[in-house]
C-alpha cells in the first residue's frame, strides 16, 4: 500500500516539515505528502503555490473552502476528510489547542485504516509523549497510534542531559 504522509498546517512547523518531507521522500520511503491549509489567503499564495509545484507537495482543505483556493489559482485535489482518509499518517502542525480538536472532530474516525497521528510539542495530552533518541523504545508500533512530539526545547534539553549527564 501507499505511504501517504499528510501534514495539517502551513506555518512556522507545518511549512518547512512538508518542505523536508518532500526533499526526503525517497529516503523516507514515502509515496506522497499531502497538506492541508485552512484558510485561502492571497498574503500566503507563494508559500502554497511553492510547495505544489516545486515541491510536489498536494493541497487539501475543507470541502466548503476549495472554491476559495481555486479563485487564488491553487488547486485544492482533497477535501479535509478524503485526504486524513487516504494517509498513513498524519502530522498534525496547528497552534495550540487544534490539535485536540482535530483529534476529536477527525482523527479518531480514521483509526481503521491511518497508522498514526503526531502532534506537535504544546499539544499535552495529545498521546504519548516522544523525543527523538531519548524515549525511543517507549513507543509500540500498532499500539501507539496518538503521540505527541515534545517541544524543541525539550528535545535539545534531554539531549544535553543525556549526553553530558547520562551517557558512558
Amino acid at each position: 500500500s501507499r505511504k501517504i504522509v499528510h501534514v495539517v498546517g502551513t506555518g512556522t512547523i507545518g511549512e518547512p516539515l512538508i518542505g523536508l518531507l518532500c526533499d526526503f521522500k525517497d529516503q523516507l520511503g514515502i509515496d506522497e505528502v499531502t497538506f492541508h491549509k485552512n484558510t485561502p489567503l492571497t498574503t500566503d499564495r507563494s508559500k502554497v503555490k511553492d510547495l505544489i509545484e516545486r515541491r510536489g507537495a498536494r493541497l487539501t482543505t475543507h470541502a466548503e473552502k476549495i472554491d476559495g483556493f481555486n479563485n487564488l489559482g491553487l488547486k485544492a485535489e482533497f477535501d479535509t476528510d478524503e485526504a486524513i482518509n487516504r494517509a498513513s499518517v498524519v502530522i498534525d502542525c496547528t497552534p495550540k489547542g487544534f490539535g485536540h480538536e482535530n483529534k476529536q472532530n477527525y482523527y479518531e474516525k480514521y483509526l481503521h485504516n491511518t497508522l498514526g497521528f503526531i502532534a506537535q510539542g504544546s499539544e499535552a495530552g495529545f498521546g504519548k509523549r516522544y523525543a527523538r533518541g531519548i524515549n525511543d523504545s517507549a513507543l509500540i508500533q500498532n499500539e501507539d497510534r496518538f503521540i505527541q512530539v515534545v517541544s524543541c526545547n525539550t528535545h535539545n534539553l534531554s539531549s544535553i542531559v543525556k549526553t553530558l549527564v547520562l551517557d558512558e
